[in-house]
């Protein structure tokens, strides 16, 4: 195990937090920590933004340093203004850090693997690697030698940058970037949670704590609905396999054949991803590495929301703070930029003060002469509001967009009506959150007779609805958007864990009807894959307040004082003791219900005895699994891992989640052509263009000069001859040929190198 390099990564990571805690400070002034909670991915996005700019002249560690100088100068400036930093509240948000991350390290030291199948580990290595070796930005594309990359790299840019700052080697900073990117998110679950719930005067920490806990650990009732279906009756097995395409006899669990996988497969042709799962898969992938960010811009949001702030400041957030950091975002995981776009429209939509008043001159604007004028007013001016943040976002993001999002978007289109989710993976999926919100919202409903008519007749018309149409989430989950958004306008109590609420059921509503289509594979299994992923990171921030405010009592009527909080709470009398005790039992069953899948997951990979593993013998060594499963081509990585610069290299076309392009994936020496997403990112013509150039470069058959005008064009300088190149395209003598002279062999591996004075003659002279 590698104490020294984690020991060394956590005082990096608290030394970043620390110099990000006098911004956090001035941001989140009125937050019970003082925005600690969110100082370290305040850091490093100041860090990284002002890395991508200069990168795009320069990327290296001289680079880097000078941008933590330039992050230490502007906190210094900052404390020299009576600001108030909350030494205690910093403690606090690297307690839960360093848990968070001691968590995942020891996960990921159980199973460090890099490996090709199972995930997307090969283009999250790769991508690390091609920018440790990039002088500048965008890096090269070490599946498509030449071009630059066409995939949103941001998150990919912070590993990098902090294995330059640490000076570790990719191959252990791949596991522990992936832990510090965990650790953020429970931490900054925590920390919004902390503040909405103080905002009630309700437990803080209690909130805080059960937000980390769904975000960091809980998952969804797939699990435990198979571990009852062993003792249910066959009829009601059959009801929930049925729309799940599962065999009633393969449904029940037996514990000892429970494989983590399946939990995250459970909608049909979709992928419903939480984080848990994503952690210990361990993929260093972009829609788990936004995830922090966005709550940071929620955060951002909800200090908009809140109507304390002046209004100069207010805007200096909405219109200088959230663009950048929506920007940078989107440079980490492009599905989170409208998702966060969105936030910030809701979050001013339901903003305790009118979002008119962020205009100039937009105070005209808040006279209305109806409830409904003034509702139509808030929407239109929060969305023109989010639409100028939007814009500035773009500009912010400038060379990415140039590079990267206008070259890809042509192989996407919004598509309508997609697949149609049941109530019973609808439930499975998102059950865990369902009930807890639908026993929230009630709680604030005054049940008289005329509320509970119209609460009956819109109940009856959404069901007739989603009947009628097929739509059960028109039945399941319209019903919270409604009632909370309403709510949110009725109920002075209700706050910003509803607007969180409304976001998420919004989300689950809108890929019922509209998915990204794109050619990588049909329907919307991406778009529920990334969205799913936003839904229930909002979702474990909103149930935890909701949680710890109907456990400790603190909603409409049944206000109580909690030992976790010294605030003042209302006066209006406590509930019964029996509905406490109700309350906190079902809180307990909710905790552990969503902790079986975690138990049984941890459990397996302790156990497992798959050759990749290190469960007797720990380590973060993210490349020690190929001298075990790959020998032949082991020593063959390790030398190409050598060479320094970009030199291009030609292996076999890499197929998908299987091992292939190893010497470009495992070293960021950019290869002619790689695994299958180029055909994503660049389109099928220019694909199969460079198909036939890797087939022309390799079987035996091709004239020379045709070999040698490819391996020019695409300027190779090493030849990759392994056991998938000889499977693949057959037996070619590459060393009879001028220009090309055999440099290594070990294992089942021969690498040659390309005289490039040669080769250019050898093309001239055949034009």
């Amino acid at each position: 195990m590698e104490f020294v390099l984690i020991a060394l990564w956590l005082t990096v990571y608290y030394a970043l937090a620390l110099a990000g805690l006098p911004v956090a400070s001035a941001l989140f002034s009125r937050f019970p920590d003082r925005g600690a909670t969110f100082a370290l991915p305040i850091s490093l996005t100041i860090l990284t933004i002002i890395t991508y700019w200069l990168g795009q002249f320069a990327f290296n560690t001289a680079v880097v340093v000078a941008t933590v100088l330039v992050l230490v100068c502007l906190s210094g400036l900052l404390t020299r203004r009576t600001l108030k930093i909350d030494l205690r509240g910093y403690a606090e948000a690297m307690m839960v850090f360093t848990v968070a991350f001691g968590f995942l390290v020891l996960v990921r030291a159980i199973d460090p693997a890099i490996v090709a199948t199972g995930g997307e580990k090969f283009l999250d290595f790769g991508l690390l690697k091609s920018l440790m070796r990039a002088p500048e930005l965008p890096p090269e594309d070490m599946w498509f030698a030449g071009e630059p990359i066409r995939y949103y790299y941001g998150g990919h840019l912070i590993a990098a940058i902090l294995t330059k700052l640490t000076g570790t080697a990719p191959k252990f900073s791949y596991n522990l970037a992936l832990a510090g990117f965990y650790g953020m998110l429970v931490t900054t679950a925590y920390g919004l949670a902390r503040a909405v719930a103080d905002r009630h005067k309700t437990s803080s920490r209690l909130a805080g704590v059960l937000a980390g806990f769904f975000v960091g650990f809980a998952g969804n009732i797939f699990t435990p609905l198979r571990l009852l279906a062993n003792v249910s009756p066959n009829a009601l097995v059959e009801v929930i396999t049925t729309p799940l395409e599962m065999e009633p006899a393969n449904f029940p669990l037996d514990p000892m054949e429970f494989w983590y996988w399946e939990a995250s497969r459970v909608m049909v042709d979709t992928i419903n991803e939480f984080p848990l799962f994503a952690y210990i898969n361990g993929d260093l992938h972009a829609h788990m590495m936004g995830q922090p960010f966005l709550l940071f811009i929620t955060a951002l949001c909800y200090a908009t929301y809140r109507s304390h702030a002046e209004i100069r400041w207010r805007q200096l957030l909405v219109f200088g703070v959230l663009p950048p950091a929506v920007a940078f975002l989107g440079t980490i995981s492009f599905w989170s930029f409208p998702t966060a776009l969105g936030i910030v429209w809701l979050s001013l939509t339901f903003a305790e003060e009118h979002p008119a008043t962020l205009l100039p001159g937009g105070m005209r604007l808040t006279e209305s002469q109806s409830a409904l004028a003034d509702e139509l007013g808030r929407i239109a001016v929060s969305l023109a509001i989010a639409a100028v943040v939007g814009v500035l976002a773009f500009i912010w993001a400038g060379p990415f967009v140039v590079n990267i999002l206008l070259g890809s978007a042509s192989t996407r289109s919004i598509a309508l009506f997609p697949d149609r989710s049941s109530f019973v993976e609808l439930l499975v999926v998102h059950g865990a959150f369902l009930l807890p919100f639908a026993l929230y919202l009630g709680s604030h409903v005054r049940w008289d007779e005329q509320n509970a008519t119209g609460v009956g007749i819109l109940g009856g018309v959404l069901f007739l609805l989603g009947w009628q149409s097929g739509f059960a989430v028109l039945v399941l989950v319209a019903p919270l958007l409604v009632a909370g958004w309403l709510l949110l306008r009725l109920d002075a109590d209700l706050g910003f864990e509803t607007v969180l609420l409304v976001a998420g059921a919004g989300l689950v509503i809108l890929v019922e009807f509209v998915y990204v289509q794109d050619n990588a594979i049909a329907g919307r299994f991406n778009t529920v894959f990334k969205v799913y992923m936003q839904v229930w990171v909002f979702w474990a921030v909103a149930v935890g307040v909701a949680l710890a405010r109907l456990v400790t009592d603190s909603v409409p009527g049944y206000a109580a004082k909690t030992r976790f909080d010294s605030a003042e709470t209302s006066s209006t009398p406590s509930a019964p003791i029996s509905r406490r005790a109700g309350m906190a039992v079902f809180v307990c069953l909710l905790l552990l219900s969503t902790s079986v899948y975690g138990a049984f997951a941890l459990g397996e990979h302790v156990g497992s005895e798959k050759a990749v593993h290190r469960a007797d013998d720990p380590s973060l060594d993210g490349m020690a699994f190929i001298w075990t499963t790959h020998p032949d081509e082991a020593g063959a990585i390790e030398w190409l891992d050598e060479r320094e610069g970009r030199p291009h290299i030609v292996s076999a076309q890499g197929q998908p989640y299987q091992w292939g392009s190893p010497g470009s994936s495992l070293t960021g020496l950019p290869t002619v052509l790689g695994w299958y997403q180029e055909r994503i990112y660049r389109g099928e013509a220019v694909y199969a263009e460079r198909q036939r150039d890797v087939e022309l470069i390799f079987r035996s058959n091709t004239a020379w000069s045709t070999r040698a005008d490819k391996l020019d064009k695409h300027d190779v300088k090493y030849i990759y001859y392994g056991p998938r190149e000889r499977q693949q395209y057959g037996r070619t003598a590459f060393g009879t040929y001028p220009g090309i002279e055999q440099v290594h062999r070990s294992g089942s591996v021969s690498i040659y190198e390309v005289n490039k004075t040669v080769i250019e003659n050898e093309t001239s002279s055949s034009d």
